[in-house]
Order: structure tokens, then sequence, then C-alpha cells
């Protein structure tokens, strides 16, 4: 793997799931760098061939890349052909092999679930209204309904996002979420640690960085007009 590229944070025979830089990709000026996102003002060949670069790290073709074309919801699908459009949604899971789902983030928790066990992933775009709508535990009630998985066999991994200390939300009224409110900022983080607690998952890693404050990731409240990383989640296809 082209380390610049991808920071892959988990690998087996069967699964590999990780995050993008920003290093590696031919998108110039505001978006310089591996800019995955096609809806942020960027020119669509540069995207096309981030896309491609990420594509062959991978060591797969672009038309299995699967991106979503997210909202700032909670709703979760599944993907269970590759030539199915996704409606818009803030969370994909899939059992296809050879098949990589894909979250674009700028400082919201980019979160990748796996389950080696039954062959199923899943990428979830938790941002605030992803994390005050629990789009995690609608991810994993799907993936438990659908597919049998059980919280005590996945591994969770939430990437690099924006760290309480440089969000701030002012009087932002959250509901039940206000108690992960001090002085105006909203640590997304511990409500997801305790999300991920109450449904029972012991293995969640999280990354340590905030975007805010780091240059290998965009971030879209420190530079506004920003490109987009992604987090990754695939199984691999199997040898016959």
């Amino acid at each position: 793997m082209k380390r610049e590229i991808l920071d892959v944070v988990f690998e087996s025979e069967r699964v590999i799931a990780g995050f993008t830089t920003r290093f590696g990709g031919v998108s110039e000026d505001a978006y310089e760098g591996l800019n995955l996102a096609g809806h942020v003002g960027d020119l669509p060949a540069n995207v096309a061939k981030n896309r491609e670069i990420l594509a062959a790290a991978l060591g797969i073709t672009s038309r299995n890349l699967k991106f979503m074309r997210q909202i700032h919801s909670n709703r979760v699908e599944i993907l269970r052909d590759l030539k199915d459009e996704l409606p818009p949604c803030d969370g994909v899971i899939t059992a296809l092999r050879g098949v990589t789902l894909c979250v674009l983030v700028a400082d919201c928790s980019p979160v990748l679930i796996a389950d080696e066990r039954r062959g199923v992933v899943a990428a979830v775009h938790a941002g605030r209204a992803g994390v005050t709508g629990k789009i995690c535990t609608n991810a994993l009630s799907l993936m438990k309904s659908e597919f049998g998985c059980e919280a005590s066999d996945l591994r969770v991994f939430v990437g690099a996002n924006i760290k309480a200390r440089n969000y701030e939300v002012g009087g932002l009224d959250l509901g039940e979420f206000n108690r992960y409110k001090k002085e105006g900022k909203f640590d997304m983080e511990a409500a997801l640690r305790d999300e991920f607690t109450a449904l029972g998952v012991g293995r969640a890693e999280f990354d340590p960085r905030c975007t805010f404050e780091t240059g290998e990731l965009f971030s879209y409240r420190r530079e506004g007009v920003t490109g987009r990383f992604c987090g990754f989640a695939m199984n691999k296809i199997l040898p016959k």
C-alpha cells in the first residue's frame, strides 16, 4: 500500500479498512491533493482521477468504489448489488466482496464497521446530525437484522474528526446530547464512545487526530472551501 495515500487501520485475509489522507492526488488550490468529493467545486476530471488513484491503491477498479450521496441524516442503506443506485443516505452496509464502501468527511466522524465472521462491512458518516440521530445504532441494528451480526464480533474504527476543543456549536440545542456540550463545544467522540459501549461493542478504536489541527487531512471548519478525504471498508475477494 502507498502509505502517503492510505492509512490502513485494519487488514486481514478477508477485510481491509482505513482512511485516505490528502496526499497523492491531482487536485489543486483549495482542493490540493487527493480530494475524493465531486460536490465541493473541484474539477470533475480531477476527482475522477483521484478516485482512480484510490482504487489502484486498493487493487480494484474505480467502478468498484461505492460513494454515498450524503445528506447529514441517520439513514442507513444496504448495498446488495454493485449496480444498485443508493438513495441519499449517510450509512451503507454490504456483504458484497471486492466492493469498497466509502464515506466522505472533512471534520465529521468517518466510522467503519467490520464483521469478518459473516463477511459484512459498513461505512457511516457520523456528523452532528448523525451522532444525535444515533446513526451508528441504526447501522448495527440493520447489520443484526439483515445479516445476523452480533456486537461482540464487530471491529469499529472511527477516523480523525474535529475534537471538542475546536467544535464550537454555541447555544444550539442538542436535546439529550446536550450532556456532551461544555462551554458551547460539542464532544462527538464522547457521544460515539458511549453509544458503542451501550451497544455492546468491545472493540472500537478512535483516531486521536483533530482534523482542524492537522494538515494531513481536509477540514471544512479550518478552510471553508476544501476537499474531502474518505474512510473505506471492503470485503476482499476470497481466493478460489
